[in-house]
């Protein structure tokens, strides 16, 4: 027995060719863009986990160390693939000094600059701010 083929109207020869090109667009798009926002949202997380080692380290080493502490955060940012030269570090003590059970404050701003800006007209960057207080006893 023979099969029967279906019989194509004569205006839709090549539709899912011309379907698939447009949407491969859209959805090429939409995944460059998760891509994004992942890789934004883990320089955030990076550079709150710095921030948090830095005052780690300050309140161990007495918090007396702000080049060591400087060290210590920009060693941590960089083993994640970031760019340690975009990034301004303050340590700075509210209350006066560092000795204990005063407070340590390590701030960090890193401009995030999209992988993606080629594609966009005008280059957004992001500024992303951490801070960390722990009071050393």
């Amino acid at each position: 027995m023979r099969r029967k083929t279906p019989i194509r109207r004569k205006g839709e020869a090549g539709q899912s060719l011309l379907e698939t090109a447009l949407m491969i667009v859209i959805v090429f798009t939409v995944v460059f863009w998760i891509f994004e926002l992942g890789w934004a949202m883990y320089t955030y997380s990076v550079m709150a986990d710095a921030v948090n080692e830095g005052v780690r380290y300050a309140v161990v080493h007495s918090g007396g160390d702000p080049t060591g502490t400087q060290a210590r955060v920009q060693a941590f940012a960089a083993t994640s693939l970031h760019d340690t030269s975009a990034m301004t570090l303050t340590v700075s003590f509210p209350d006066g000094n560092a000795t204990p059970p005063n407070r340590v404050r390590v701030k960090v701003t890193y401009t995030y600059v999209p992988w993606l800006t080629q594609f966009m007209p005008v280059t957004p960057t992001m500024s992303t701010y951490a801070e960390g207080r722990m009071i050393a006893q």
